[in-house]
């Protein structure tokens, strides 16, 4: 097993996660449609992850449990996943019943400050360049990137370098990165894929099996 054997497991089990809402049931419910497809795909693994719905979703971390979710929130889920010494790391957000202007305007903005992190990601680079690129998204329109931009994966679901202002070290060809922009201004959207860096930049290992298509994540 790889990084890309997880992260296809990782796709598939959000998969089944929408496939399999239902209006009615807790947030404690609706997870285990998620963790049946790990078991399904992955047999033995572990797994590090955020789970937080509407009002809980500013909070940036966490795990909302015993609530039934309503229309109009959001979810995010930000899953590490881990077999065999091997991590992956993404995270999706999801909507329930209909996505606002607000939500929609939201999601394109993190979805273009995944993509100029993921250029950020070259040989030479260093992690503060990748944040201070995707930081500089933000300050466009006012805001402020208020977590890391991404980090190292691989051997752990968090590794060193986090793409942080401080942060001096020089990215290293073949290695794993994330890219995982989020804004939590009235509700929260985070997004975070996988990328190998290569000599030409880095690809991304997640976009084909889920791609940032925003009516893929409406749940009703």
């Amino acid at each position: 097993m790889g990084i890309k054997d997880n992260l296809k497991a990782v796709a598939n089990a959000y998969k089944r996660f929408k496939d399999c809402f239902e209006y009615g049931k807790s947030t404690d419910q609706l997870f285990e449609n998620f963790i049946k497809s790990l078991d399904e795909s992955l047999g033995e693994y572990e797994i590090v992850y955020d789970y937080i719905w509407g009002k809980d979703s500013i909070n940036i971390d966490g795990q909302t449990t015993g609530y039934y979710p309503k229309d109009g929130d959001t979810l995010i889920m930000d899953v590490s996943v881990g077999k065999d010494g091997v991590w992956c790391d993404v995270c999706r957000t999801f909507f329930v019943g209909e996505i606002s202007k607000e939500q929609e305007k939201t999601f394109k903005f993190i979805t273009n400050a995944l993509r100029i992190g993921q250029k950020a990601i070259k040989k030479g680079a260093r992690a503060c360049d990748v944040y201070n690129d995707v930081n500089a998204e933000f300050l466009k329109s006012g805001k402020t990137l208020v977590h890391h931009a991404g980090h190292q994966v691989g051997e752990k679901p968090l590794m060193q370098p986090q793409f942080l202002v401080e942060n001096q070290t020089e990215l290293k060809l073949g290695c794993f990165y994330t890219v995982e922009p989020g804004l939590y201004d009235g509700f929260g959207i985070r997004l975070e894929n996988n990328f190998i860096l290569k000599e030409d930049g880095a690809v991304d290992l997640f976009e084909e099996l889920l791609p940032l298509n925003i009516k893929e994540y409406l749940l009703k």
